[in-house]
């Protein structure tokens, strides 16, 4: 708590300063001069209710569909680019999200994200169907720090809101936007808005996204290809005065190539593959297969090819989402408004993706994993008109999975399964009834928030776990065969708990926010092959202020928090035949201060900074792993049993000390026609992809800039715009890890996106 302390009175400071910068700025210059210009406001709703994001008490940044659209932004992963803040991590199909050094690195059927995502207020549980895609959007919302009472559990490192462009009555309007660049690439996406009468309307939108491999993998051809296909219809109604209707249906499907990673193996018995490729490599062990420190040999370093290296095949991905969501408003007079907000989702996929680094390739074969959710919203708010401002509500969310996968190694006799998975279901219910309030304690000027949410968690599940099949061919194990051996088991996990918040917001004029809050989040428990694990929970303490200056043409915004962080879950990789066992071990302590600032340095010119530093780091990490033999921290290897770990004094995964982000537009003038010139470019200190911090695991610093010029027509019809992503053609790792398979231990990396270039043409109707 000294840190926060120390932050606060940094922050108490910066806030003193704040209120009194008005006039200096007045008396040093106006930026826009007489021709001001100010920075325009966003409403979000990232508080459930409408606000003004400079009014709103949360940590966050939100961006509008235009901003989208000229940062190229397709999916999830590449929201860095608008908020390099943001970890994010490709493990294959999965995508992982790290918000201040919090994040979830298990994917499997009963983990849950520590970031929660929703879609119009649809709530998206699993990894995989975060390949939904970004199109047709009204705004992005990122909220940092934990979101616990209004968004309920797993939201301990904040929350992911996609707002998508809802029907607009009495208008008809909509755009179309393409671009071509390197890679083969071909975007295309369009909207049109229809009225029916005055008191209806409907939008359909749609998009297309396809690009060549950004990988030469050799005679398998070029990897981590992409082609997306999006579409959604959805219909808004006005039918009597008070009463608001919105229904979408959304379908998604992504049909590419695997994801390519690159492979090496390390050792196999113990014995070193290629001594000469590392430097610094640590001692066998001569008496033991094993490496000194955790089983791996924790000193490695060599350089792994990112761009070219051959692959035996590049597998394939085939993924398929159906959703459907709505909202109901009704205003109940004085009462406030009653809301239901509900959605439905089927996501389904086949994928054959290879493991590189095995001699030969192992393919993760047969791999479906699929799944059927929905959620369901009643809320009650009111009291928008200087009084109480509250909200009480229920929340329920039900999910039901079905996974089957295997490794296979295509050898003699057709080829062989090394393990084979089935869950035939996976069932995850969770109920919650959450309430808050804003009381004025001086009308306008001070207020205080709090709030309470209850969650029940109930998960389970039927396991087949077969053993290897050796000489079987390509075909897996009937789900229904009990002639083949199999584990058969009925795992069981159920939980209550309380979140809550408790803040303070002063307000001292119109332009200036300070607010103080302390807030808790948890990440839900489940069960793995191994037994069950708990949940994570967060104890944040946060304090920030946001500010306008000069005629509202400056915003600084800046926020010190501090984070209690117990029972992290960890996977770590046992053997082929379990897979992962995740663990609940120790404690966290997370703190930083993050500031954003923009200048309108005149009408036609905006900067823009964003400098974050982070403190993380893993304080007390001991547990221990039931049935490994041998590989981490294993004093004797010969002999299964618990064996311990300890990653004490270790960095959290995604967690660089310094992010900053600076970005610079200039608007040329010629007539009524303007030309943009833009330029963003981030910076990331070193971060390690896995907590065990092992020398291969660490990202080295990078930057990675972004150009654009950008023509508009006059009225802003017409658009066109050339752009450079990733000047320095720079791929950070995205995914690194050891896995020791029988013996034998490798390593895995997948890279991020290259540089791309391209043209892009945009028409507003």
């Amino acid at each position: 708590m000294q840190q926060f302390r120390s932050l606060s009175a940094l922050m108490l400071g910066a806030a003193i300063a704040a209120l009194t910068a008005p006039a200096m700025a007045q008396d040093v210059a106006s930026p826009a001069a007489a021709d001001t210009v100010g920075i325009a406001d966003i409403v979000v709703t990232a508080q459930k209710r409408a606000t003004n994001i400079q009014d709103t008490p949360i940590a966050m940044r939100a961006f509008d569909n235009d901003a989208v659209l000229k940062a190229g932004i397709t999916d999830v992963n590449g929201l860095a680019q608008l908020a390099p803040d943001l970890g994010i991590t490709n493990d294959t199909q999965y995508t992982k999200i790290t918000v201040r050094g919090i994040s979830s690195q298990d994917h499997s059927e009963t983990a849950d994200p520590a970031l929660t995502i929703n879609i119009d207020g649809e709530y998206i549980n699993r990894p995989i169907a975060l390949n939904a895609s970004f199109f047709d959007l009204e705004r992005i919302e990122i909220l940092r720090g934990p979101q616990g009472t209004l968004y309920g559990r797993n939201a301990t490192a904040g929350a992911l809101n996609i707002v998508a462009a809802k029907p607009r009555l009495g208008e008809f309007s909509g755009y179309a936007t393409g671009s071509y660049g390197n890679y083969d690439t071909i975007t295309g996406e369009v909207a049109v808005n229809i009225p029916l009468g005055e008191k209806f309307a409907i939008r359909a939108s749609g998009m297309h996204n396809e690009h060549d491999g950004y990988f030469n993998n050799g005679p398998a051809g070029r990897g981590s290809a992409g082609n997306t296909d999006a579409a959604r219809l959805s219909f808004y109604a006005e039918p009597a005065e008070g009463i608001r209707a919105y229904v979408a249906g959304e379908f998604v499907d992504v049909n590419t190539t695997g994801v390519a990673q690159y492979g090496q193996v390390i050792a196999t018995n113990g014995v070193l593959a290629n001594p000469g490729y590392a430097s610094g490599i640590v001692d066998v062990i001569p008496s033991t297969p094993e490496f000194e420190n955790g089983g791996v040999p924790q000193n490695l370093d060599f350089n792994p090819p990112r761009k070219s290296f051959p692959l035996g095949d590049l597998g394939s991905t085939k993924i398929r989402q159906y959703a459907i969501r709505g909202r109901l408003d009704i205003d109940v007079g004085s009462i406030g408004t009653l809301s239901y907000i509900g959605g439905y989702r089927d996501v389904k996929s086949d994928i054959s993706q290879p493991l590189n680094g095995y001699v030969p390739t192992i393919f993760i074969q047969n791999y479906e994993k699929n799944s059927k959710t929905q959620s369901h919203e009643l809320r009650l708010s009111g009291g928008e008109n200087g009084g109480i401002i509250y909200q009480v509500g229920a929340f329920y969310f039900h999910e039901n999975q079905y996974m089957a996968q295997g490794l296979f190694l295509p050898l003699a006799a057709g080829g062989s399964y090394l393990n084979y998975f089935y869950r035939p279901y996976v069932k995850n219910d969770s109920i919650a009834g959450f309430a808050q309030a804003t009381v004025p304690i001086v009308v306008d000027k001070l207020s205080v928030t709090g709030g309470i949410r209850y969650t029940h968690d109930k998960k389970k599940g039927l396991y087949y776990n077969y053993g290897p099949q050796f000489g079987r061919g390509p075909n897996p194990p009937a789900i229904d065969d009990t002639s083949i051996a199999r584990t058969e088991l009925h795992p069981r996990f159920k939980e209550s708990q309380p979140t809550w918040t408790l803040g303070i917001d002063y307000n001292p004029s119109r332009d200036h926010l300070i607010y103080g809050k302390v807030s808790t989040g948890y990440k839900a428990g489940g069960f793995d092959n191994v037994g069950s694990f708990g949940s994570e929970k967060l104890t944040a303490y946060e304090i920030g202020s946001k500010n306008s200056f000069a005629d509202r043409t400056i915003q600084f915004n800046a926020s010190a928090f501090y984070y209690d962080y117990r029972d992290q879950q960890i996977p770590v990789f046992l053997d082929t035949n379990v897979g992962s066992q995740v663990v609940n071990a120790g404690k966290s302590r997370v703190w930083g201060i993050e500031t954003d600032t923009t200048v309108l340095l005149s009408r036609n010119d905006r900067f823009t900074a964003t400098v974050n530093y982070l403190n993380a780091e893993l304080t007390a990490f001991q547990t221990s792993l039931l049935g490994l033999t041998g590989s981490i921290n294993d004093s004797d290897p010969s002999t299964p049993g618990n064996q311990p770990f300890d990653l004490s004094g270790n960095r959290p995964v995604q967690s660089p000390k310094w992010t900053i982000a600076l970005g610079y537009d200039h608007d040329f003038h010629i007539g009524d026609h303007k030309i943009t010139a833009s330029v963003f470019s981030r910076f990331k200190s070193d971060y390690y992809l896995q907590p065990f911090n092992n020398r291969a695991e660490l990202q080295e610093a990078f930057t990675q800039t972004d150009l654009s010029l950008e023509y508009s027509a006059p009225g802003n019809k017409l658009s066109v715009q050339a752009y450079v992503r990733n000047l320095e053609n720079y791929r950070p790792y995205s995914f690194v890890n050891y896995v020791d398979a029988g013996g034998t231990m490798l390593i895995n990396y997948i890279y991020g996106t290259p540089r791309t270039y391209g043209v892009r043409g945009t028409y507003r109707f």
